[in-house]
């Protein structure tokens, strides 16, 4: 039986953020990429939704469970990392290995809690384009908008705004997991863009110096979504770790 490894996409995306991995890993993995809840082809939810990265957690779980996967390496991005750090809190028997990408440990200061509610304000009045006229310029690196920007731009017009400004306020009350970093016993790989400004690399070296015997890779030419920006960099770090066991 194939191992199963499952994508969490970011934060305002869907899951064709993972399509270049899904193409190379497909054949010799079990590869899951949902689009998480309220995102992409999923029922919108409605902006006042409780909703948690536990929730997402929840969610995740409840897909292993529907394909019978006992346990899967799990892959997230961004929000994609938080929900992770929630699954393997949860749910650790689920959790074979860690690929934790552009992420951080930490939880929102004040002051981006206070960007977020900023953010929900102006997606509720304007729509989702403002979002993405407001992130793309850091969800992307220069030299890589050209060629992606129109993709990613669809990505975000996939979701609704209710969903948006839902998501928005589970990511500003998510937990600070930096105290438990060091009780993470299973292979992690830490991935991060070296033009990364939403989770700079900084963030990265407290994962992989706080996670015993994590490893960390840096992406060149990557900001935020180095899996759609540098694909053969990503993919190559992914399928090293996945082959080292």
């Amino acid at each position: 039986m194939k191992e199963t490894l499952l994508f969490l996409h970011g934060f305002p995306l869907n899951h064709t953020m993972w399509r270049y991995q899904l193409d190379a890993l497909a054949k010799d993995f079990h590869c899951l990429a949902p689009d998480l809840r309220g995102f992409g082809a999923n029922k919108p939810l409605p902006e006042d939704a409780p909703l948690s990265m536990d929730d997402f957690a929840d969610d995740a779980a409840a897909l292993l469970a529907q394909h019978n996967v006992t346990q899967a390496t799990v892959c997230g991005l961004s929000m994609g990392g938080y929900i992770a750090f929630a699954l393997w809190r949860k749910y650790p028997q689920l959790v074979k290995r860690l690929v934790l990408c552009h992420t951080k440990a930490s939880a929102d200061t004040a002051e981006a809690r206070a960007n977020r509610e900023r953010q929900a304000g102006r997606v509720r009045t304007e729509g989702t384009h403002v979002l993405a006229d407001e992130m793309l310029p850091r969800l992307l690196a220069p030299n890589n908008l050209l060629r992606l920007e129109a993709e990613v731009r669809t990505m975000i017009a996939s979701n609704a705004s209710s969903t948006i400004i839902a998501a928005l306020r589970a990511l500003a009350n998510r937990r600070d997991m930096r105290d438990q970093l060091h009780n993470i016993q299973v292979p992690t790989l830490v991935i991060a863009g070296d033009a990364d400004t939403i989770a700079p690399l900084a963030d990265a070296h407290v994962m992989a110096e706080g996670i015993p015997n994590a490893k960390l890779v840096v992406i060149a030419s990557a900001a935020h979504l180095s899996p759609l920006e540098q694909p053969e960099q990503f993919n190559a770090a992914l399928q090293k770790f996945l082959s080292d066991g």
